[in-house]
């Protein structure tokens, strides 16, 4: 029977199924010209066309259109979802930084605390040294005398630790916290090195070991240390690349700290020296002790050039690591 009419379906007429309610219509009856009904007629399986009665059209249409809605909604999720997860790999990558900082952390209140704890061996140096002094002091001395004796004492010994507490920490004003253990053991592996300028690179003053050792000879009096005649108490290499017409600077490194400090003070002879006076020696510096001079040298012509403009003497010099007026150190 037809769908719409409720005829009885023969052989002779043309009939179409409803591809959703799956009823069958006259064609006359649906409105469905003969040339559609010739393309829905010889359609295969492999290409067959749905087709939909003008009653299911109406709640089809909105099927469709419901579930193209729901495409659309399915992929502004999926673009959300893309969103959310680049977030999170942003926020890990963030927590791994964060880890690593708290690690450095970590590690840099390990070097804070050897600090200290050399500070309070120092402070406990202080101590034992004021014991001493108050017990060589007699006991029969007036009590006026005893206080100023006392005095005395603790200036000299409290100079000695300020002086040693800042020769450490020279240099530190602009670095990190985090960077301070690492500076020191750097400085701490540096003392046994002597940096010497202007030496000749050529074969006709002899070797470099040859060359050096003259000179710290000469610097020495002519004294010749236990280092200086072993042949592995001393290492000498040139830094940086060749270039034709300079001399390179020597980095010498020496076991004993104490020779390298006698050295550095006594360098100064060589200024006698006719064959070597332009030669310097210096200490092996670390790269914030170097920012840290050149800060110096700066400030330092600064305050020349200021003091000349004020028609004064242009007297600041360069002392352990500070800026010192000449006319302050030598009254």
């Amino acid at each position: 029977m037809c769908g719409k009419c409720d005829d009885v379906l023969n052989n002779e007429d043309k009939v179409v199924s409803c591809f959703t309610c799956k009823q069958f219509f006259h064609t006359h009856c649906q409105g469905l010209s003969d040339a559609k009904y010739e393309i829905l007629s010889n359609q295969s399986d492999s290409t067959a066309i749905a087709w939909f009665c003008r009653t299911c059209q109406i709640t089809t249409r909105g099927m469709f259109q419901h579930i193209a809605n729901l495409e659309v909604r399915l992929k502004t999720i999926e673009a959300e979802r893309q969103k959310e997860k680049h977030e999170i790999t942003v926020l890990q990558n963030l927590v791994n930084a964060l880890n690593k900082k708290i690690k450095s952390l970590e590690e840099s209140l390990v070097g804070v605390q050897e600090i200290a704890e050399s500070n309070g061996e120092q402070i406990d140096t202080v101590k034992d040294a004021v014991t001493c002094m108050l017990n060589e002091i007699p006991q029969t001395t007036s009590i006026e005398a005893r206080f100023s004796s006392i005095e005395h004492s603790l200036k000299q010994v409290s100079s000695t630790c300020i002086s040693s507490i800042e020769s450490r920490s020279s240099g530190f004003e602009n670095v990190p916290t985090i960077e301070v253990a690492n500076e020191l053991d750097d400085r701490e592996r540096r003392k046994g090195n002597l940096i010497l300028h202007n030496v000749p690179e050529n074969a006709s003053h002899g070797t470099d070991e040859e060359v050096v050792k003259t000179i710290l000879k000469f610097v020495l009096d002519n004294e010749v240390p236990t280092p200086l005649e072993d042949n592995e108490g001393i290492r000498i290499y040139r830094l940086g690349r060749k270039i034709p017409g300079m001399n390179r600077s020597i980095k010498c490194h020496l076991k004993s700290e104490n020779l390298c400090e006698q050295l550095l003070l006594q360098s100064r002879k060589l200024t006698k020296s006719q064959e070597f006076c332009q030669v310097v020696l210096q200490p092996d510096l670390t790269f914030h002790q170097r920012i840290h001079i050149k800060q110096l040298v700066r400030e330092r012509k600064r305050r020349n050039n200021l003091a000349l403009e004020k028609n004064e003497e242009a007297d600041w010099i360069i002392r352990d690591g500070k800026l010192y007026r000449k006319r302050d150190i030598y009254v």
